[in-house]
């Protein structure tokens, strides 16, 4: 009877497995998140999640209709989609533009370079628009196209770097894939069709690559297209082809594929909507996509990437329903099964300009692909639009943490001058740039943040170890306070504990419980003044001295819990601040603009030099 009881369980498994189209294979291959902080509160921007330690958010173009100068040179308002390679010692960007919104006339692909992921030269149209002409019944009839495509580069075998973009929707009806060679000087060679949709009737604009002159060029091409696991890439947009069921995968179409190789026997293929499937053939055969339940993302990529210390990474949108904030990053040793959710970039500005479906937040990551290059040193770079309007790239440290033992001390000066802010996380936009800079000379360097941007702010934030007891303390230089200058000392979920600010006067305001402090003492613009921190978490009180001199006594925390890290900031606190546009009736807001939005405003600057913890 045993036996029976056990054989028609088995059997029953078998018949769901087969209705599911699950096998034993799949559940072993399934990507998993293993604790139980897989997801964000997105009534808060960064999820109230830990930061990835030391991570760097560096702003690559921010979007101006009315001075194209300072952007792109087109002033177009929708820039979405970016991709990445690293190449003849620099970092490739290529990233999707229209004029106002998604999926809507005319569309072109742009490409921006940098040396050090930092400081980014002007992006450069490297497909331009595509213009249509129909002759039907002698009547004339112009209209373009726009771009649409879920991969940007190829390093092939060769050396050569080709750039690739498809004109069309992701329907399938497209024209087809374009390509274009990026030369040692990053000028662009011409441009190609590489594969023409089969259903397209129309004529093309571009020759086909094979007639090239350039051999290597074609082998280059050649090369891609024999690629079984990268032109995979490609499918979307091409998914009606006569031969997808080989030439991509023989199932039905997924969106937005990106993988990473665990082993020579697997590879791991990721789409959106969680979505994946698995190789154990170097990309011969896959297993039929499948979902993955406890990895929780909703419609936005997702970004999978084996790390140069042997890890893993997954970097994505952990929200389970259509929120694009905060982007994160999660672990794995073996890259099946992830932990330690960490934020990425868990800022969500004002959307400033109007456009169709520009969800808020930052999303539709993407990494460097396997064989398109590896930067200096062992960080994970990504890179993303916010509110898909602006190009932002981040720098993640590896290993990937999210605490810090101990306490630390932060003088500036042995840092690199405008380099990498080690141990902190920099919110660096263009029009509030956060960097190490000689001040006040070349010996007796400091961090500066910066702020002429009515709608964004400059954020550092240094993680340090939590203790029952323990004194913070800084230097603080005002050079101009048009801004009031604020410092929150916040614990584990980045509430603020304590809230400080120094107001465009120069009056220091502090936490007194719920409320901050009445006016007291003044801090002096152009005159260094150390701010320091006597607190005691576990009765969520705290002193706070001036140049040694006492400011507050007893002090309230705002809440409960353990300091673990502090934040410099230029603008207001706004991490609460509902991101409700996208999900109300009013999401599009036809034809609003935030005032001002294009124009600087009078610059705020703030030096921090000697920030050092010490437990009590």
């Amino acid at each position: 009877m045993k036996n029976r009881v056990e054989f028609l369980t088995l059997l029953l498994l078998m018949i769901v497995s087969f209705v599911m189209g699950q096998t034993q294979d799949d559940e072993k291959y399934m990507l998993k998140y293993i604790s139980d902080d897989g997801s964000a509160n997105t009534d808060y921007h960064d999820g109230k999640i830990r930061p990835a330690v030391g991570t760097k958010n560096y702003q690559i173009m921010r979007a101006n209709r009315t001075y194209p100068y300072l952007a792109e040179g087109l002033g177009w308002t929708y820039n979405h989609a970016p991709n990445l390679a690293y190449w003849n010692d620099h970092f490739v960007v290529h990233y999707l533009s229209n004029p106002m919104g998604e999926h809507k006339t005319p569309g072109v692909t742009l490409i921006a370079t940098s040396e050090n992921g930092i400081n980014w030269e002007t992006p450069r149209v490297v497909f331009p628009v595509y213009t249509l002409v129909d002759n039907t019944d002698r009547k004339m009839k112009i209209t373009t196209d726009f771009m649409h495509q879920r991969m940007g580069f190829y390093v092939a075998p060769n050396g050569r770097l080709l750039a690739m973009g498809f004109y069309g929707e992701n329907d399938g009806d497209g024209i087809g894939r374009v390509v274009r060679e990026i030369y040692e000087d990053f000028s662009f060679g011409p441009v190609y069709f590489i594969r023409v949709n089969d259903n397209w009737e129309g004529e093309v604009h571009f020759p086909l690559y094979h007639e090239s002159d350039d051999r290597d060029f074609v082998e280059a091409c050649e090369s891609f297209m024999a690629d079984k696991i990268r032109r995979i890439q490609w499918w979307e947009e091409n998914f009606k082809a006569a031969d997808a069921d080989t030439f991509y995968m023989p199932h039905d179409m997924e969106k937005a594929f990106n993988f990473y190789t665990i082993s020579d026997s697997l590879t791991i293929g990721l789409f959106k909507h969680r979505r994946m499937t698995y190789t154990l053939d170097g990309g011969e055969t896959w297993a039929k996509p499948f979902k993955t339940p406890s990895l929780l993302h909703g419609g936005a990529k997702i970004w999978g990437k084996k790390l140069d210390n042997g890890q893993f990474a997954i970097v994505y949108n952990p929200t389970g329903n259509s929120d694009r904030h905060p982007l994160s990053v999660a672990v794995s040793d073996d890259g099946i099964n992830f932990d330690n959710l960490a934020v990425v970039h868990g800022e969500v500005p004002v959307k400033r300009f109007w456009g169709w479906e520009k969800r808020p937040g930052p999303q539709y990551v993407r990494g460097i692909v396997e064989g398109n290059g590896n930067p200096p040193d062992d960080d994970l770079w990504v890179v993303y639009s916010v509110n898909k309007e602006d190009l932002w790239i981040s720098r993640i440290p590896v290993p990937i943490t999210r605490t810090v033992e101990g306490p630390v001390k932060d003088e500036f000066s042995s840092m690199q001058t405008g380099g990498v802010v080690d141990n902190w996380n920099i919110y660096s936009p263009k029009w509030c740039p956060v960097k190490i800079v000689n001040f006040p000379d070349e010996q007796n360097k400091s961090l500066m943040l910066k702020d002429f941007d009515l709608y964004d702010y400059a954020k550092a934030t240094r993680v340090f170890g939590q203790a029952p007891q323990q004194q913070l303390s800084f230097e603080v230089f005002i050079e101009s306070n048009t801004e009031n200058f604020y410092v929150d000392i916040t614990n584990d979920k980045g509430i603020r504990l304590i809230q400080t600010v120094i107001d465009i006067d120069g009056v220091v305001h502090s936490t007194k419980g719920s409320e901050l402090s009445e006016h007291a003492n003044k801090i002096s613009s152009g005159k260094w003044m150390k701010l320091t921190f006597d607190i005691n978490s576990d009765d969520s009180m705290y002193n706070l001295y001036i140049d040694d001199n006492l400011h507050a006594r007893g002090s309230a925390f705002n809440e409960s819990g353990s300091a673990e890290r502090i934040i410099f900031r230029t603008g207001e606190y706004r991490l609460n601040d509902k991101v409700t546009e996208y999900k109300s009736g009013n999401k599009y807001r036809v034809g609003f603009d935030e005032p001002g939005a294009d124009e600087m405003v009078d610059e705020a600057a703030f030096y921090i030099r000697n920030f050092s913890t010490n437990i009590k």
